[in-house]
């Protein structure tokens, strides 16, 4: 009977169907025991053996399993040696071959097919071989069901053309790109008619050559630029002194475009201005009141309302009003050589704490548990949270030492089980009582943990398939200090906690052990949520 596995196993996969279980070696599925007794102490015993159509359990410790032949096959025993030989025949083999128009069917099971060619295949067998060629001989185009060149032989260039049932030899049409109604190029017509040289009303072309650049003509008007496409000649008319008259006059006043804060105080003297006077529309008056201006200014003092006598300026001193004239200061704002500040604090989902004047000050005031400090030598501010000193998980008030470790709490597990021992001779857990290393339960899929803290220090704990072999898949243990390993990395331990994350494909029987007592042993067998 056919059997589902699984399409993809990794190694050591179990697979279980009906009361059979199998296991993957990395090749193929071996069937293993699924029904167990209580093994005697270093000894591996098969206590069922199942086959495809069945299996069978020993009755009595003395039982016998008789091997026996079946159609077309023997068995024999020599020495410790089980040897299962085919005598032949009755192997699966194809009894009837189909081909598009028929089939046959074997007469007896050494019938043979014969494989032979036609038209244009040959058939091979290479030598030494089972391979059978099969190849096709090279033939005409006239072999093609849609072309014919015998009705009609091609003659030297003929082309194939479609008359109207088949393919077959004419004449190239030369005139029109193969078409008989070919007067415009679509982009998909012969080269002979994309190239230029083959038009016969091709235009004139125009050249750089073909242009030049003539005598100027006389002066005429304002003067113009003239161009020939005839003869490619581009000639000059230059204006007369009446056409240039005739040009309307620039307004050169100039006022409101000079900003006499940008002019060189060198370059505004009497002479310059009043040498500008008419294109500047400034009139006398207004010239006379520049005053000294008018011939240069060496400080800002000159100006009216500036006073740098009565206060002399210092180094970084800025003008500031007060109140008549601008005056020298240190101390008025924006001065300062350093003026990078923020004037505003923010804090994601909080008010904006904003400056409400220069000297306003921002005070930083510590929650509950949490200590501010300030270091005016480092211009430093200091914030000590309540878990500043803490390095351990048992140094935290709320976690309870002796039973909330953080080796118990890494991981969510269905149950976790303390594990005790029994002197060298048994394990024990806690939710199955006093009994001696018991037949444990588990759901594929699920996390289990196993308390290791709770027993004696000589006992490491393993997890096994049923072969005894470690079985090291979804292993995570953590040590009490909060060290974590995995895989084969997480067996052998005797304290902390060992959490089996077990994998969604596992089923069928695993084992616990002690590495160092064979008789602390014990079955965990895992099931699906499907099965339960």
């Amino acid at each position: 009977m056919a059997i589902n596995f699984p399409g993809t196993p990794a190694l050591n996969d179990t697979f279980t169907e009906g009361n059979t279980t199998w296991k993957y070696d990395g090749t193929s599925w071996n069937v293993i025991t699924s029904v167990v007794t209580t093994p005697v102490a270093g000894t591996n015993l098969f206590t069922r053996f199942s086959a495809d159509s069945g299996f069978t359990t020993a009755n009595t410790p003395t039982d016998n399993l008789t091997i026996a032949g079946g159609d077309n096959t023997t068995t024999s025993i020599v020495g410790d040696t089980l040897t299962i030989n085919s005598t032949g025949g009755g192997g699966d083999a194809f009894g009837t071959i189909t081909a598009d128009e028929g089939s046959t069917t074997a007469a007896s099971i050494n019938d043979t097919l014969n494989i032979i060619g036609g038209t244009n295949i040959s058939t091979s067998i290479a030598t030494d071989t089972d391979n059978v060629e099969i190849n096709m001989s090279a033939f005409s185009i006239n072999f093609l069901s849609d072309v014919d060149t015998t009705s009609s032989p091609p003659v030297t260039g003929n082309v194939l053309k479609w008359d109207g049932a088949k393919w077959a030899p004419g004449s190239d049409a030369t005139s029109g790109g193969g078409g008989t109604d070919a007067d415009t190029l679509d982009g998909f017509d012969s080269s002979y008619f994309l190239n230029y040289n083959n038009l016969n009303n091709k235009p004139a072309i125009l050249t750089l050559a073909s242009l030049s650049v003539g005598v100027e003509n006389t002066p005429s008007g304002n003067g113009a630029i003239t161009y020939d496409d005839g003869t490619g000649v581009f000639k000059f008319t230059p204006p007369t002194a009446a056409g240039i008259g005739a040009l309307t006059a620039e307004v050169n006043d100039l006022t409101a475009a000079v900003t006499w804060a940008n002019v060189p105080n060198a370059n505004i003297t009497e002479s310059s201005v009043t040498q500008h006077q008419a294109a500047l529309s400034i009139t006398e008056s207004q010239i006379s009141d520049f005053g000294t201006y008018l011939t240069g200014s060496s400080s800002i003092d000159a100006l009216a309302d500036v006073d740098t006598t009565t206060a002399a300026p210092s180094t970084d001193d800025v003008l500031q009003w007060n109140g008549s004239a601008w005056i020298p200061s240190a101390s008025a704002g924006g001065g300062d050589a350093n003026q990078n500040a923020f004037s505003n604090i923010a804090v994601a989902g909080q008010t904006t704490v904003a400056a409400d004047t220069t000297t306003d000050t921002v005070n930083f005031v510590g929650a509950s548990g949490v200590t501010i400090t300030t270091n005016e030598g480092t211009d430093t501010i200091t914030f000590t949270g309540p878990g500043a000193s803490i390095s351990n998980f048992s140094q935290l008030t709320d976690a309870d030492e002796a039973n909330l470790t953080v080796d118990k709490i890494y991981l969510p597990a269905i149950t976790m089980l303390d594990v005790t021992n029994n002197g060298s001779t048994a394990y024990r857990f806690d939710q199955y009582g006093t009994s001696d290393n018991p037949g444990l339960y588990a759901i594929a899929g699920t996390t289990i943990a196993f308390n290791l803290s709770t027993m004696g220090s000589s006992h490491p704990f393993l997890i096994q398939d049923f072969s005894a072999t470690n079985y090291n898949d979804g292993l995570v243990h953590v040590a009490t200090d909060g060290t974590v390993s995995t895989g084969a990395s997480a067996q052998g331990n005797s304290e902390g906690v060992l959490y089996w994350k077990i994998p969604i494909g596992a089923g069928g029987t695993y084992r616990y052990q002690c590495s160092l007592h064979a008789g602390m042993v014990g079955n965990i067998t895992v099931k699906s949520f499907a099965t339960l």
